[in-house]
């Protein structure tokens, strides 16, 4: 096992709200955006690769990807488990449940 897998699964073991991120994705931009209309920035912890090395960054998206089954940017995992993508979260905000669904995951009251 890489020293990255290691690594992406103590990450997501501490945060029970986690987010693989890059700070030059525009899907990893709107996640963050939702968190904030949301106010609940500080309960997602987002792992930024974006500015690390071009060959890191692919590095720490194929440990994500043996972890939890997605290298996606933005990859959001709850309680240790993979939970979607920007693709979730405008899904819910289409249909209108995206405040329920993140009630349901806990990160909302």
């Amino acid at each position: 096992m890489s020293a990255f897998v290691t690594k992406a699964e103590e990450m997501i073991k501490a945060h029970p709200y986690f987010q693989l991120s890059a700070s030059w994705c525009p899907d990893c931009v709107y996640a963050n955006s939702v968190w904030d209309r949301f106010n609940v920035k500080d309960e997602v912890f987002v792992f930024d690769i974006g500015s690390l090395p071009r060959t890191e960054q692919e590095k720490w998206r194929v440990a994500f990807q043996k972890v939890v089954g997605s290298r996606n940017l933005p990859t959001i995992v709850v309680n240790g488990k993979f939970w979607g993508t920007e693709s979730q979260l405008h899904r819910f905000e289409n249909k209108g449940t995206l405040k329920e669904e993140l009630t349901k995951i806990g990160l909302l009251p």
